[in-house]
């Protein structure tokens, strides 16, 4: 169904992924933000709100995946699920953005109870979607278009996210800035569930439980063979905990970088905008470089060329033009390192048999929460730890450039481990591991 000419399907998905990214970018580069200067909670209240809600998120993902493993072995019953998610993930965002407008003393309690209902919901919403990259392909090209597809329209929804911000960064004092997130809130609330719905008008009528075994065409590139599948799922986990670890640091100082570094909310969303483009318009060529390269090969090419990116940011950053270039490229390399795991992760797990589709997936996700957890505790602890407004304020550089330096390394030497694996017969064929 996904890029194999059934452009309703493919435009359907895109959208509803689109809706679903402005949910995700919401909870991680602007509720950050948004707890500490809107709602007025300290550095250390914000990292706990949000290291509770993603470890929440991370055990009601392995839940979701396990406990509802039957439905996501189905196309009709992923895309149903998503669209209850939707629905629940809605309600509670909004809920979460509004508690900026409740007394101070209430704030706290509030903001970690609809976090948490937030990242629960998000489960629901999240996994179904993700399970169909599996189970609406057929081979690792139409997983890798695929793949390119979600993360350039995620790096729209990026896009709209540093467009809309740019104007409530403009706004003086916490009650503006407030009534500016609750506002948007509702607007990205309407997309996702207008998209969630558009997803489900489109996809009921499937009733496949996934496409049927196929043989691999990669353009000579191997498929695992059935003995390395584990092995190679546990790699692509420790590849996603690693990166999301780390590089999410960048985006989400961003905002903080642009008030007390450059001093401009202009040049701040320049370089938003900037890093979004590129992720988006470098797809097709991140595309065309996996497609000749093993999967191992490409994710630690990519690993190299974003430890350069980082370390042209760590040492021009301050100048704001240099900052946009390297923002560009931290995009261009960032959302290719992104694509190549997720479509890895994708063909990986379609050797699975279809009932651990979604336990693969719910695995991937709750590592992937798991991570940002521990990277909001660190960024609380980090904003604690300095004069983050003042004097201090230029050390802001070097932690965004430390985020995605440490997991370039951690997916370069796990990549070269991947590399390591048995090699795979030149007749491997999908697998049915239980």
């Amino acid at each position: 169904m996904l890029c194999a000419g059934r452009w309703r399907f493919t435009a359907s998905y895109a959208a509803a992924h689109y809706g679903k990214s402005l949910f995700w970018l919401s909870g991680e580069g602007l509720l950050a933000y948004f707890l500490t200067e809107a709602a007025g909670l300290a550095p250390a209240a914000m990292g706990l709100v949000l290291a509770l809600s993603l470890l929440a998120s991370a055990a009601s993902d392995l839940a979701v995946g396990h406990g509802l493993r039957g439905r996501l072995s189905r196309v009709r019953g992923a895309v149903n699920l998503q669209l209850g998610g939707a629905l629940l993930s809605a309600l509670a965002l909004v809920g979460l953005f509004a508690t900026a407008h409740l007394p101070p003393a209430l704030r706290m309690p509030c903001a970690l109870s609809a976090a948490v209902a937030f990242r629960v919901c998000y489960s629901v919403y999240d996994t179904p979607q993700n399970v169909l990259l599996s189970l609406a392909t057929r081979d690792l090209q139409g997983r890798a278009r695929a793949a390119a597809i979600r993360i350039a329209i995620s790096g729209i929804a990026g896009l709209t996210l540093a467009l809309a911000i740019a104007p409530l960064l403009r706004r003086m004092g916490a009650p503006s800035q407030a009534d500016g997130f609750l506002l948007l809130a509702i607007a990205i609330a309407g997309v996702a569930v207008g998209s969630a719905a558009g997803l489900w008008i489109v996809w009921r009528g499937a009733t496949s439980t996934g496409p049927a075994a196929a043989p691999f065409s990669g353009g000579g590139v191997p498929c695992p063979q059935a003995d390395s599948v584990p092995m190679a799922l546990c790699l692509l986990l420790a590849m996603v905990f690693a990166l999301l670890l780390t590089a999410p640091l960048f985006g989400k100082l961003e905002p903080y970088f642009a008030m007390h570094v450059l001093a401009s909310p202009g040049w701040g969303g320049a370089i938003a905008v900037a890093g979004a483009c590129g992720s988006i318009l470098s797809q097709p060529l991140w595309c065309g470089f996996s497609a000749r390269r093993a999967p191992a090969e490409a994710i630690a090419r990519l690993g190299c060329m974003l430890l350069a990116c980082a370390g042209g940011w760590a040492l021009l950053g301050r100048v704001p033009e240099a900052a946009l270039v390297c923002a560009l490229l931290l995009g261009v390399v960032g959302g290719g390192l992104r694509m190549t795991l997720w479509a890895s992760f994708a063909d990986v797990a379609a050797r699975l048999h279809p009932p651990r589709v979604g336990l693969a997936y719910g695995l991937m996700t709750a590592a992937s929460k798991t991570a940002l957890a521990l990277g909001a505790l660190a960024l609380g602890a980090a904003l604690g730890g300095f004069d983050y407004r003042g004097a201090d304020s230029g050390r802001l550089v070097w932690l965004m450039a430390l985020g995605p330096a440490v997991g370039a390394v951690a997916c370069i030497g796990l990549a070269l481990a991947w590399r390591g694996l048995p090699r795979p017969r030149a007749d491997a064929r999908r697998t049915g591991i239980r």
